[in-house]
């Protein structure tokens, strides 16, 4: 892993302690890094975090690319579950994913728009 990486994950993790877990993902798909934080469970086993991280998050942002020449770029998606909120978005040539403790999306939102200059709207 290279430094870069490790210190974004980091600073993810050090904005917000409802962040349970970061991916980082290049553009093709590969798999950079997968850290849970190191006082939360996860609630799916590692081997299906990878599994779906690589796969789900790339090809959902794929998609929703599509409509970027006619709406703009895409800044960020969310989703929410019953115990888990995943937020992806594209930063650097890069992907992120990252699961929170279910709440409000925008303190989290703001904190991410504002320490990686992301283009959300709030």
């Amino acid at each position: 892993m290279s430094r870069p990486q490790t210190r974004l994950v980091d600073e993810l993790f050090a904005l917000d302690s409802r962040i349970r877990y970061v991916a980082l993902l290049d553009r093709n798909s590969k798999l950079l890094e997968s850290r849970m934080r190191s006082n939360v469970m996860s609630l799916t086993p590692e081997t299906y975090d990878r599994k779906f991280m690589s796969s789900v998050p790339p090809m959902i942002l794929d998609t929703l690319s599509q409509l970027e020449n006619q709406c703009g770029p895409l800044a960020h998606i969310s989703i929410q579950y019953q115990k888990v909120d995943l937020v992806i978005f594209p930063n650097n040539n890069q992907i992120v994913a990252i699961s929170l403790e279910p709440g409000p999306l925008e303190p989290i939102l703001r904190k991410l728009r504002d320490s990686l200059n992301l283009h959300i709207h709030l």
